[in-house]
């Protein structure tokens, strides 16, 4: 059996791949967890109830689970009656994306103030191998740079020491326990030689390392800050997705009469009118009618689709000029776009190739450096018989494996080309095809919409007899298409809008079917026909 539950509390990726390791430690569970939507599609072999995968998922950190959808227990009615018939989405994605951006938020507050604390430590700190040409320092400037690198460590170091905490309670090292490695040891070591210079003035000077933990934490903010925010732009792509259907729906009465409901009422089979220039709330079938309906937002396709009784309309699009009468045939989860929004969140969340070897380089690294680090600090220590010597050894392997560009790099790229593409249309089903991107030779793709606006324009009017001026053939034929919902209709009347023309009124205006129209315009008999 399969069940989704919604997951709270994760804010980033190392986030979603402890909640998901937690919950598939629970026997007879297999969990994927996706970011945005924050939620987790569980496989059980037998039924496993919400408190045990909310104890186990207690253990890895701060995180609450429950049933989302068509899983949500009858006591939630109200929230499952949301995800069934749409206003779910709205809140689902719109949550998802004011979290990431809540905490791309936080990040950046922190980025800035950590960036301020760093830049006079720069300055009044030497930097390891350089000496500058002039110093900045002062009597008591080291105890400046003491104070503000001790806030740098517990405020700027904190997304850090949190992840690796986590990651080290999960027995999976990775970025997180890297980078702290780094700026505890740095820190740690600076505090030392603090006190051995400065307070207990030992003989030797010892050098500190708090410019390199400055430089550190604020290198590592800024990626972080980078990837949240981009994640988040992403979110926000979805989150315009879900806002294409509209809050209400015209729902018609068996007496023949229409009443307004909110859309999470609507069922499947029911009917509702949608008026010219709405959103069309459902799936569906046409019932009656004829209109034409852009679906851009949806599919993509900019050219307005002829709609006629029979034909199927997608939830979200936008209706033309005609009143037609829609048969429920989709709502909610089990509409066109509800499925687009699940597939495009899932693929958002799936690793790329790079992305899980760089977790793997990560975790070995892990171990790689402290090996290094501790037979530096042996040889170095038998080689000089000078203690402090071995240990700065040992601290500057420790710093140098911190993986800034493995950290920053990777992440930073897939999450920014992810979410640029979902804002500009771009939906991408699996992050591996970036990878593979750089060898396409030949792209295909559909005309209408993407090479053309899809917009149709009259570029030229040309009479081609003495007894009609180019302004009277413009006004014949607008006074016709007046009656006509079709996309040329529309570009012809928008020339004779734009051209100020005062347009006649047709009579006995009919469709000659698959040809064009036919009518009377001041008395005279008039056709637009194609060309055959």
């Amino acid at each position: 059996m399969k069940h989704t539950y919604s997951i709270k509390g994760m804010k980033c990726d190392h986030c979603r791949a402890k909640a998901e390791k937690a919950l598939n430690t629970v026997e007879g569970v297999r969990a994927k967890v996706t970011l945005n939507p924050p939620e987790a599609i569980i496989t059980m072999e037998q039924h496993v109830s919400t408190q045990i995968l909310q104890e186990a998922l207690s253990k890895a950190g701060e995180y609450t689970i429950e049933m989302a959808g068509d899983d949500a227990p009858a006591h939630h009615g109200d929230f499952q009656n949301h995800h069934h018939h749409g206003e779910h989405h709205d809140h689902h994605t719109h949550g998802s994306a004011d979290g990431h951006m809540a905490h791309s938020g936080n990040l950046k507050t922190r980025f800035w103030i950590s960036l301020a604390a760093t830049i006079p430590i720069i300055l009044l700190s030497p930097m390891m191998g350089i000496r500058l040409p002039f110093s900045l320092s002062f009597e008591g400037s080291h105890w400046i740079v003491l104070a503000l690198g001790s806030f740098l460590f517990f405020y700027g170091g904190k997304p850090f020491l949190t992840g690796a905490a986590g990651e080290l309670k999960s027995k999976k090292p990775g970025m997180m326990t890297l980078i702290s490695m780094g700026i505890t040891v740095s820190y740690i070591y600076s505090v030392y030689a603090f006190i051995a210079n400065y307070i207990l003035q030992t003989a030797g000077h010892r050098m500190d390392f708090f410019w390199e933990l400055a430089t550190l934490i604020v290198i590592m903010l800024l990626g972080h800050w980078l990837e949240m925010k981009a994640i988040g732009n992403a979110g926000n792509a979805l989150q315009k997705m879900a806002e294409l259907l509209p809050g209400n729906a015209h729902l018609l009465q068996p007496d023949g009469s229409v009443r307004d409901v909110p859309l999470r009422q609507v069922q499947q089979k029911q009917q509702v009118m949608v008026k010219p220039g709405e959103k069309i709330p459902v799936d569906g079938k046409i019932i009656s009618g004829e209109t034409t309906v852009n679906e851009s937002m949806v599919t993509g396709e900019a050219k307005g689709v002829a709609k006629t009784p029979g034909a199927s309309v997608i939830g979200g699009s936008l209706n033309g000029q005609g009143t037609i009468t829609v048969e429920v045939t989709g709502t909610g989860d089990s509409g066109y776009l509800a499925q687009v929004m699940k597939l495009v969140g899932q693929a958002q969340q799936e690793k790329s190739k790079s992305e899980s070897i760089s977790d793997k380089v990560a975790r070995a690294l892990f171990y790689v450096a402290i090996a290094v680090g501790v037979v530096s600090f042996i040889v170095w220590y038998i080689a000089t018989k000078d203690i402090n010597n071995a240990l700065e050894r040992m601290v500057t392997v420790f710093i140098i494996a911190c993986p800034h560009a493995l950290g920053l790099a990777i992440p930073l790229v897939i999450a920014r080309s992810t979410s640029l593409g979902a804002t500009r249309g771009l939906l991408i089903r699996n992050r591996n095809a970036l990878e593979k991107a750089k060898k396409i030779s030949v792209v295909t793709m559909d005309k209408t919409g993407t090479i053309t606006e899809g917009d149709f324009r009259v570029s030229a009017i040309k009479s081609l007899s003495d007894g009609w001026s180019d302004t009277e053939i413009l006004k014949t034929m607008a006074a016709m298409e007046v009656h006509s919902n079709h996309p040329l209709a529309i570009g012809i009347l928008n020339k004779a809008k734009k051209d100020t023309i005062d347009i006649p009124k047709a009579e006995n205006v009919t469709l000659i079917s698959g040809t064009g129209l036919s009518g009377i315009v001041n008395g005279l008999q008039a056709k637009i026909v194609t060309a055959a």
